[in-house]
C-alpha cells in the first residue's frame, strides 16, 4: 500500500479491504509480474524545468478535472473478476490511471466511464431499428458497480461527486473527486427510464453516440483504432432523430450533460439547436489543427461561446495522439488545439479531457495522469495568465455544471418523459400475463383481448 501525503490523505486498510486484497491477489495472480507494471511517474521531466514550481503551486491552488477517463473498461478487460482490480488502484495498475499517478500528476478530478462496447464489437447485431437483444446495459450498470465499490474501498482518498460544490469540496478535503459519464447512447437500449436510473446512479453526462448509431443519434465513427474514416449514416439526415431530440430535452431536466463527443457533425449541430443547457465535448479536438471526424470543425465551434446567440458550452481538449496530430504528437500540438478552440469560442469555453485508458498511445510528454504538469507549464509557457489557466484546468467546466444544475432546478416541475422508442415491440407486454393470461384479473384480461383483436385488424 502506497501511503500518499499532502493532497491526498493515508488510507487506514480495514479487516474487509484485507480480505478483498487476499482474494484478488489469489485470482489476479496473472497480473502479478511485470504485466502489473504500469507506466510510471518516476520518468516525469518537466517540460519547461524553469516553469515546474509554477505549475505545481497552480495544481495545489486550483482543481484540475479530467473529463474522460475508461477505467472501469479496463478493470473489466483484464479481470475475470473486475473488482480483483480495486485493491491493485494504490499500488500500481496497468494503463494511464492509477492513485499514485493521479496524486503525482496533481489530478484533483475525473469522470469514469460507465459505459459498454457497441454491440457489433463483441458480435450482436441489432439490426436496422435497433432491436436486437444485448447484455449492454448489464455492462454499463457492472462497470457503475465497479466505480462505486472503488469510492467504498478509499473512501479518505476518493469521493463521490455529482455537482461543482462536490468538486470544490473533494478539493478542499485533499480527495480526488470522481464522477461518471456514459459514453454511447447505445448504453441506454432504447430506453429513457434507463436513462433515469443510471442518472439516479450519478452518471452526470451522456455522450450521445459511441463509435457506432443508435437509435437517438449519427456517429461520426472515427474512433481509436481506425484511420479516421467516418461511418455510413442510417439516419435521415444523419443526425439526431426526433427521439434523440426527446432524449436531449430529458437530459436537460435531469441535469445530466449532453457530450457530442463522438456525435456526427448534423447530430452536434441539432443537440446544440435543442438544448437550453451548455453542452460539453468531454474528449475531443480542433478539425482545423487535424482533420480527424473526432474532431470538431470550425463552423460547429462558432455555435459555441457568450452571447445570446451561442450556446454557452466547453470543448474538453483529448490526449490521444491520432485525434492530435499523429506526425506531431506533443504537448504543444495538444496546446494547438486548445489554442485554436479558444480563439474561436473562447478561453472561458475550454477545458482537459484526456480518454486515458481508452486509448493505445498519449502524445509524448502527457503519457498517463502523472503528466499533467507538462500541460500546464506549456500553458504558462505561451503566456496564459493565471485566471485562463485555472478555467481550462477545470472553472470552465466547473461553470457549465453549475449552469447545467441550474436549467435543472428551472424545470423541476416538468414531468419525466413517458415517451417510448417507436419501434419497439414489447409494449404493451401482453406476453406478462402469463400462461392463459393466468396472472391477469378478469378485467384486465378484457382489456387484453380487446387490444389483441384491433392489432388483428389493423394487419
Amino acid at each position: 500500500m502506497v501511503v500518499l501525503h499532502n493532497h491526498y490523505s493515508p488510507n487506514k486498510m480495514k479487516f474487509t479491504q484485507l480480505t478483498f486484497l487476499l482474494g484478488s491477489l489469489v485470482s489476479g495472480a496473472i497480473l502479478a509480474s511485470s504485466s502489473q507494471t504500469p507506466l510510471t511517474a518516476d520518468d516525469y521531466v518537466p517540460l519547461h524545468p524553469h516553469l515546474e514550481a509554477r505549475s505545481r503551486e497552480l495544481l495545489a491552488r486550483y482543481p484540475l478535472i479530467d473529463t474522460h477517463i475508461d477505467l472501469p473498461a479496463t478493470m473489466r478487460t483484464i479481470n475475470r473478476r473486475p473488482m480483483d482490480a480495486i485493491p491493485r488502484l494504490n499500488i500500481s495498475h496497468p494503463g494511464h490511471f492509477d492513485i499514485p499517478r493521479a496524486k503525482k500528476g496533481g489530478l484533483a478530478g475525473a469522470f469514469f466511464t460507465a459505459n459498454a462496447p457497441c454491440p457489433g464489437a463483441y458480435g450482436r447485431d441489432v439490426g436496422p431499428d435497433f432491436l436486437g437483444l444485448t447484455e449492454t446495459v448489464q455492462h454499463v450498470l457492472e462497470s457503475i458497480d465497479l466505480v462505486k465499490n472503488t469510492l467504498a474501498y478509499y473512501p479518505s482518498l476518493l469521493t463521490a461527486a455529482r455537482t461543482a460544490d462536490d468538486v470544490r469540496k473533494a478539493f478542499s478535503d485533499g480527495k480526488l473527486a470522481i464522477l461518471m459519464g456514459l459514453e454511447g447512447t447505445h448504453g441506454l437500449s432504447n430506453s429513457l427510464s434507463t436513462l433515469r436510473m443510471y442518472a439516479e446512479l450519478g452518471v452526470r453526462y451522456v455522450t450521445l453516440t459511441h463509435v457506432c448509431h443508435s437509435s437517438f443519434a449519427s456517429s461520426n465513427g472515427g474512433g481509436a483504432g481506425t484511420t479516421g474514416s467516418t461511418i455510413p449514416p442510417v439516419h435521415p439526415g444523419n443526425g439526431l432523430t426526433p427521439w434523440g431530440v426527446t432524449l436531449v430535452k430529458e437530459l436537460n431536466r435531469l441535469g445530466v450533460m449532453v457530450d457530442l463527443s463522438h456525435t456526427s457533425d448534423q447530430t452536434a449541430r441539432d443537440a446544440i439547436r435543442h438544448s437550453v443547457a451548455p453542452v460539453v465535448w468531454t474528449h475531443s479536438g480542433a478539425r482545423a489543427v487535424h482533420n480527424h471526424p473526432r474532431n470538431v470543425p470550425d463552423d460547429i465551434l462558432e455555435l459555441i461561446g457568450d452571447g445570446p446567440d451561442k450556446n454557452n458550452g466547453i470543448v474538453l481538449s483529448v490526449l490521444f495522439s491520432t485525434f492530435i496530430d499523429p506526425s506531431n504528437a506533443t504537448v504543444a500540438r495538444v496546446v494547438d488545439h486548445i489554442e485554436h478552440i479558444a480563439s474561436i469560442v473562447g478561453k472561458s469555453h475550454v477545458g482537459l479531457g484526456s480518454d486515458f485508458n481508452g486509448i493505445s498511445l498519449a502524445v509524448k510528454g502527457m503519457e498517463d495522469v502523472s503528466k499533467w504538469p507538462n500541460l500546464i507549464q506549456e500553458l504558462l509557457h505561451r503566456g496564459w495568465n493565471e485566471s485562463e489557466i485555472e478555467g481550462v484546468m477545470g472553472g470552465n467546466l466547473l461553470r457549465v455544471m453549475e449552469e447545467v444544475e441550474k436549467v435543472k432546478e428551472e424545470l423541476k416541475d416538468h414531468s419525466p418523459s413517458a415517451e417510448i422508442y417507436e419501434k419497439r415491440t414489447d409494449l404493451p407486454a401482453h406476453e406478462w400475463g402469463g400462461p392463459n393470461m393466468a396472472y391477469l384479473a378478469p378485467d384486465v384480461v378484457d382489456i387484453v383481448v380487446e387490444q389483441k383483436r384491433r392489432f388483428r385488424d389493423e394487419l
